[in-house]
């Protein structure tokens, strides 16, 4: 790779591939092509709208196969998943109830917070591209003047939105173990928000006796594994399944069975990892709406409450929602079968030339879209994607952190969350910069393949 591909190729790199999937490719061209110069709206049509098509059309027959009834979308990742599988299952006349279910790892975890300190904790002092002693707290359910309080009882030497290293985690959160003001607020808040999560989850169906599952984007599992706890607490016997289109580990404790993938597993496909980017998944495919904080009753029914959104992000899903669907559309009244491996097997070939290797208006289209990483997905504490970086800064991202991993610790300068999109962004030497990275990718999810392997080798066995 001598340089990033030129804007005017890129789409005809993206026929070449498709024509080589014929069924997909005709979908495509059924669609109406986005106006000249419009960056997105190419890289909708042919890269992300054949990458929801496959996974849904593949999601829908699988579950579908195993029996299930019913599938629950999980917001905000599971808004496209839950259209698309509409309209397709509506068109191909498929017996399968699709519903929405407004939650997340925040709305799951902190009504539950009383029953488990430890997996509180586990879940407040996670790391994250900025964290903040106020950002922690506010995982953990605290209003401003609890976290004053516990602020001034823990007597850390961090301001409140002042950043905390990663190696001082492990600190923040023995201090936060021994400190009854905490636990006295902590607790408090999740009891109140316990009755508001039970009365939803009754009121959407998963306690009836239906075969269902979950859907989501996946990456860790962690939001199934937190609603089967609360369905467990509310009397449901049998732990929920989840479809997903990736994960890369899974939650301590699970059935390895009751998690489905699509693109790629827990185990291998160590190339598609490596060329896929989580994070620019998410900002693509999300719903215009503010995250689930919590649940109300209102006229005896059971509302989310929905924390403020980014407008940005709201009008690119807008502007996205009529192209990814009108390929649903035409995708699903296409006649005849195809291979799921196939169509996963171009998927691929796309999806990583837009996401590891981008043009430089893929990159600065994409890259300006707002993105959190923080389990309170605010707009206000929203960066970018693509985060501008130095030559330093872009250079410790594929070459430092092997050397830092290995002594626990990691550099406390800007970080990107797609990578590759800044260091198109930046322009000078970019295809260096990818090349390494890359490198760096393969051997960082080989690395934890092979950690996994060892602890499941070392694990009592169930």
């Amino acid at each position: 790779m001598s340089k990033t591909p030129a804007a005017g190729s890129r789409a005809a790199q993206y026929r070449r591939i498709l024509r080589e999937n014929p069924p997909m490719y005709r979908a495509v061209q059924n669609t109406p092509p986005p106006p000249r110069g419009d960056t997105a709206g190419v890289v909708c049509r042919y890269v992300l709208a054949p990458a929801l098509g496959g996974f849904v059309r593949w999601l829908v027959h699988a579950a579908l196969k195993s029996g299930k009834q019913r599938l629950y979308f999980l917001a905000r990742d599971g808004y496209f998943f839950y259209y698309a599988a509409r309209i397709y299952c509506k068109i191909q006349g498929l017996p399968l109830d699709c519903r929405y279910l407004y939650g997340s790892r925040y709305a799951l975890r902190v009504p539950l917070f009383h029953r488990d300190r430890e997996a509180a904790l586990d879940f407040i002092c996670r790391d994250g591209l900025h964290v903040t002693p106020a950002r922690l707290l506010g995982r953990a359910g605290l209003d401003d003047e609890d976290c004053r309080q516990v602020l001034t009882r823990l007597g850390l030497p961090y301001a409140a939105e002042e950043r905390i290293p990663p190696p001082v985690l492990p600190t923040f959160r023995r201090a936060l173990r021994d400190c009854g003001a905490f636990w006295e607020a902590a607790d408090r808040r999740s009891r109140q928000a316990l009755p508001g999560l039970a009365g939803y989850l009754r009121q959407e169906g998963l306690l009836e006796d239906v075969p269902c599952a979950l859907v989501d984007s996946g990456w860790t599992g962690s939001m199934q594994k937190s609603l089967g706890d609360a369905l467990s607490l509310l009397g449901r016997s049998e732990r929920p399944e989840g479809y997903y289109w990736g994960l890369y580990e899974l939650p301590a404790g699970v059935r390895r069975a009751d998690y489905h993938c699509y693109y790629f597993p827990p185990e291998g496909r160590l190339r598609e990892k490596a060329l896929f980017n989580n994070c620019l998944f998410e900002a693509v495919f999300t719903a215009p709406h503010g995250m689930t904080v919590g649940y109300r009753e209102a006229g005896g029914a059971c509302l989310p409450v929905l924390g403020p959104a980014e407008e940005a992000a709201c009008a690119f899903a807008e502007r996205l929602e009529p192209l990814l669907l009108g390929y649903i559309r035409q995708l699903a009244e296409a006649p005849g079968t195809r291979s799921f491996a196939a169509d996963r097997e171009t998927i691929g070939r796309l999806l990583g030339l837009f996401m590891a290797s981008p043009t430089r208006r893929e990159a600065e289209a994409f890259g300006r879209l707002p993105f959190s990483d923080d389990v309170l997905a605010d707009a206000a504490g929203s960066g970018v994607l693509a985060a501008p970086l130095t030559e330093r800064e872009l250079t410790a991202g594929h070459l430092f952190p092997r050397l830092l991993a290995a002594a626990g610790l990691r550099e406390g300068g800007p970080e990107s969350a797609w990578y590759e999109g800044s260091a198109v962004r930046a322009g000078r030497r970019a295809a260096r910069h990818l090349r390494q990275y890359r490198l760096y990718q393969y051997a960082r999810h080989l690395r934890a393949q092979r950690t996994a392997r060892r602890a499941a080798r070392q694990a009592p066995p169930r």
